[in-house]
């Protein structure tokens, strides 16, 4: 589960020993790495998918020969228990528990000696777990430096943050191809290797990217797709649940895009879930006032998220409703509006999931919505929830 990272000649194993190339974002390289060498503790967050760990084993690879002990690398993501964070740091820095000391205090008397990065990699199923560890070693060891990957940060007074944008996104005044288009590119020609993006190729991919959001996890799964489905129908078909991971080496929560957002999602508590589910009638982003109504009702966010959207332009008269649906078909419409996945609503209706999926197809091509989102504000507007 963790390694000692540091090989024979002080280059670091682990995080900084990628399959693949790293592409851009020597911006945010520069950043951590700056930040380091002003502070103990870095934490570099954002969502699941953004390259959070990859841009920590670019920064490692950098840095690494600045620490006369080295880099040790934990990497928690297995990690199931809080209580089992400690042995893990423990583990990679070689120690082991004596029975008449607590495990922490072995930590920081081993540290207390040393000069050298620890990377904590995948905290945030164990944040409390992590804080109290991080709080002990930057007590009592001067030396130690502190680089921590997180989708949210640990809370500590000592800690410098950096969140992690997504890839730069191609524009009309940009000299260049935007770092987004270039991962594609780079990952799709390993696929492909004749792949051209002359004329309106070089537009879908920049379209594509962009339908994306620049992430790096969505942009290499639908790269790893393109030799099957050309890039016509990769960018028709990005809503119906095809970016799908082939590779069996990589963690489970990468393996998909509905695994990166489950494995945040199955983080929140109860009500952190409702507000969640309220928020994602909001096409797009929001801001504060939004949020504020999500965390109250979700009608509240629909009627928000309609405000927003200009619920009464030209294109409303249009929209075909409800009419044209099944009695079935409403039925799942409700669910899908209270927040249901697929898998709950099988359950709820007793019928299996492909059976619900093929109903949603359906549902989309006679309502127009082609997002949950949509079918949402429209249940909301229909007055069936």
């Amino acid at each position: 589960m963790g390694e000692a990272a540091t090989g024979p000649a002080g280059e670091p194993r682990g995080l900084s020993h990628a399959r693949t190339s790293f592409v851009g974002r020597s911006a945010a390289v520069d950043k951590v790495t700056g930040l380091l060498t002003q502070y103990r503790l870095v934490t570099v967050t954002g969502p699941g998918g953004v390259g959070k760990t990859r841009l920590a084993g670019e920064v490692l690879s950098q840095v690494a020969g600045r620490f006369a002990d080295g880099v040790r690398v934990a990497e928690l993501a297995a990690v199931a228990e809080p209580a089992l964070v400690p042995a893990m740091v423990a583990t990679v820095l070689g120690l082991h528990q004596a029975a008449d000391a607590p495990i922490v205090d072995a930590l920081a008397a081993r540290l207390a000696r040393q000069q050298l990065l620890l990377v904590l990699d995948n905290c945030e199923h164990v944040l409390d777990a992590v804080a109290q560890v991080c709080a002990t070693v930057l007590l009592s060891a001067d030396d130690v430096r502190i680089l921590a990957t997180s989708r949210e940060p640990l809370g500590l007074p000592e800690e410098a943050r950096y969140r992690l944008p997504p890839l730069a996104l191609p524009g009309p005044e940009d000299p260049g191809p935007a770092e987004a288009v270039t991962l594609f590119v780079e990952r799709a020609r390993q696929i492909d290797s004749d792949l051209a993006l002359d004329g309106e190729a070089g537009a879908a991919v920049a379209r594509l990217v962009q339908r994306l959001d620049g992430m790096p996890l969505a942009i290499e799964l639908a790269a790893a797709r393109v030799e099957a489905l050309g890039l016509g129908q990769l960018l028709d078909r990005l809503d119906d649940r095809l970016l799908v991971s082939a590779n069996r080496a990589a963690p489970a929560r990468q393996r998909s895009l509905d695994a990166a957002v489950d494995w945040s999602y199955q983080l929140l508590t109860a009500p952190e879930q409702r507000v969640f589910r309220n928020l994602s009638v909001f096409p797009g982003p929001f801001g504060l006032d939004a949020a504020e109504a999500a965390a109250m009702t979700l009608a509240a966010a629909v009627e928000f998220a309609v405000m927003m959207a200009g619920e009464k332009g030209p294109d409303a008269a249009m929209r075909p409703g409800l009419a044209k649906l099944s009695a079935r078909e409403r039925e799942l419409v409700t669910l899908v509006a209270r927040g249901r996945t697929d898998a709950q609503i099988a359950e709820q209706l007793v019928i299996s999931v492909r059976t619900v999926r093929t109903h949603l197809d359906r549902i989309r091509d006679k309502s127009g919505c082609r997002r949950r989102a949509d079918l949402t504000r429209l249940a909301l507007r229909e007055g069936i929830i």
